[in-house]
């Protein structure tokens, strides 16, 4: 029933945690969907130092490269796959050669084991997991090292205006409930659409009366489930009514902040992955957009797949 999705896969080996849960997913995934498999190694430029006395930086460069690969090839000899896995070494600043071996490559998507600062702040996600969120034109899937072959509960944080009629939001919510059905299905998983809500009026409560307030909150609320469960409906048109009916997608919609209440129902839900848009078209106001969606990052502890919007453009391209 699973979507082949994908067709060019990047995966960014991360020596600092324990992978090989990952790798054995991302192998899988590449086969699933009978993609392509690209492991690359980004290595920080070294201060060279006396080193430069005895070789030319070319020289420092390639033997660098050469241990990099020798250290990746080891690294996959664990591992059966069908297909046979290219190896990439870059030299420089992590988040941009991975933005560069993105576009270069021509990646569908990128998978990266989430290298939080396991500080003060106990965050999943470190500032390259950050700069690849708000910058890799591509969807990201940031992973936790304790990862499942298989998750149990995927949610799909949707959002969209009732009141707006051009639709702009529908294609970054199109790829969001597709990518997190793709992935439901190949799981096995329960799948729950989430979005969040809120009323201006409650502000203006001093100025009407508040049985107006009342009723006029709750035909919005009903507006905005309206436009939930339409989102449900194009989701069946999209993926099929066999598809849909296996997955029964449950829906949530929540009264509140998104900022709160999308961590909040996710560790409720004991969420295995989200599925979220981190970057929103200028102008479509409340979509989950640079801080709002920063807030949620730094306040969730499941693995992410992250989608930007149709004609999002890399700084960096």
């Amino acid at each position: 029933m699973a979507m082949n999705r994908f067709k060019n896969i990047l995966y960014v080996a991360e020596f600092a945690v324990d992978q090989r849960q990952a790798i054995e997913r991302v192998i899988a995934l590449a086969a699933n969907n009978q993609a392509r498999l690209t492991f690359l190694q980004v290595v920080e430029q070294p201060r060279l130092g006396a080193l430069l006395e005895l070789y030319t930086p070319e020289q420092i460069d390639n033997q660098l490269r050469e241990q990099e690969r020798q250290k990746l090839e080891a690294l996959l000899l664990g591992y059966s796959s069908v297909n046979p896995v290219d190896v990439q070494i870059r030299v420089g600043s992590p988040f941009i050669e991975i933005v560069r071996q993105t576009l270069d490559g021509d990646h569908d998507l990128v998978i990266k084991l989430a290298a939080g600062d396991h500080g003060i702040h106990d965050h999943l996600f470190g500032s390259t997991d950050m700069h690849l969120l708000r910058k890799c034109p591509r969807p990201v899937w940031l992973m936790r090292s304790e990862e499942t072959n298989n998750y149990a509960k995927i949610m799909a944080a949707v959002d969209f205006d009732p009141w707006s009629a051009d639709g702009a939001d529908e294609g970054l919510n199109r790829r969001i409930l597709e990518l997190a059905s793709s992935v439901a299905l190949a799981d096995f998983a329960e799948l729950h659409l989430v979005h969040v809500w809120d009323s201006m009026l409650s502000a203006w409560a001093g100025e009407i009366p508040s049985k107006t307030v009342e009723m006029q909150i709750e035909a919005e609320r009903a507006r905005y489930q309206a436009g939930l469960d339409g989102l449900a409906a194009k989701l069946r048109h999209w993926i099929g009514d066999e598809a849909y009916n296996y997955l029964s997608p449950r829906l949530h919609l929540v009264r509140g902040s998104a900022r709160d209440d999308i961590p909040a129902l996710a560790a409720r839900l004991d969420v295995n992955l989200l599925v979220m848009g981190t970057v929103a078209r200028t102008g479509i106001k409340g979509l989950i957009i640079g801080n709002t969606a920063e807030v949620i990052l730094n306040g969730i502890q499941c693995s992410v797949l992250a989608v930007k919007p149709d004609g999002f453009v890399s700084p960096l391209a």
